[in-house]
């Protein structure tokens, strides 16, 4: 399967490489903005900041209690003032946790969906290419557009469901990657949408299983080595833009492989029912 990958990659590296990117660019600036708002978060030391104001806070207190106001009147508006800081301090803090939070999350939400709409491109454009025929992006881009309402909706909810397994841990959420990677030509060749395609896509896998992880492993390793090769560039755009070169060219190797796999199960379930 890779090797015969490899070879349609190879010899229709433009198309393949045309086709994908234009999900394919727009994911990884999407990634690249993740990285960043989470790097920035960590710069905001917000853990030492809550400590900082908590201790403003007890300090302030403490000076309050060996020098109290001459007043009984004073002494109420210092204690209510307290209160206050004490209260909008801990909102915010909570409102920017929530916040670094939940931005990373959709963001990979963002990067999955637009990634499974890539997928859905190549679909009839490695169709077509395995049978020999010319085709290019339009060719492909046609075919996902004609049902793109389908493939956005599940996308979304494998996207859902994957991200939400990655949250535990890498492995639940490639298993679930995995087992939803005949979701999209299942939408654009055969008509199923959402929760519909990601169950018979389950199903269908079934035997080529080791194929399915194998090539979302190229896609996790193609994303590390396009970070990695990032950060030996020195800080600025030139690093989200070689990010973004680097997935836009590998990515198409895995995602053709993924088709091919859909080709097989199908030629497989076709044979089953003769």
């Amino acid at each position: 399967m890779t090797s015969e990958a490899l070879a349609l990659y190879g010899r229709h590296f433009g198309a393949l490489v045309l086709t994908c990117a234009i999900a394919l660019l727009p994911a990884t600036l999407l990634a690249a903005g993740a990285v960043r708002f989470g790097l920035a978060a960590l710069g905001r030391g917000e853990v030492g900041e809550a400590r900082s104001h908590s201790e403003q806070i007890h300090e302030k207190q403490r000076e309050l209690l060996e020098k109290p106001p001459a007043s009984e009147e004073a002494r109420s508006e210092r204690v209510q003032r307290l209160g206050r800081e004490a209260l909008e301090g801990g909102a915010a803090f909570n409102a920017r946790s929530l916040l670094d939070n939940v931005v990373p999350i959709a963001s990979t939400t963002a990067i999955f969906v637009l990634l499974l709409l890539a997928h859905a491109a190549a679909v009839p454009l490695v169709l077509e290419l395995c049978q020999g025929r010319s085709a290019g992006p339009a060719h492909a881009w046609a075919g996902a557009g004609s049902c793109i309402g389908a493939v956005l909706l599940t996308a979304l909810t494998c996207a859902a469901l994957a991200t939400f397994g990655a949250l535990f841990f890498v492995i639940p959420g490639l298993i679930l990657a995995a087992g939803f990677s005949l979701a999209a030509p299942l939408v654009v060749v055969e008509g199923f949408r959402g929760r519909a395609a990601l169950e018979r896509s389950w199903q269908q896998l079934e035997g080529h299983w080791g194929q399915a992880l194998w090539m979302w492993i190229l896609i996790v390793a193609f994303s590390v080595l396009a970070s990695a090769v990032a950060l030996l560039l020195p800080p600025g755009p030139w690093r989200p833009i070689a990010t973004a070169l680097i997935r836009a060219l590998l990515y198409p190797l895995p995602l053709t492989g993924l088709v091919l796999i859909y080709r097989d199960t199908r030629q497989s379930s076709d044979q089953g029912r003769k």
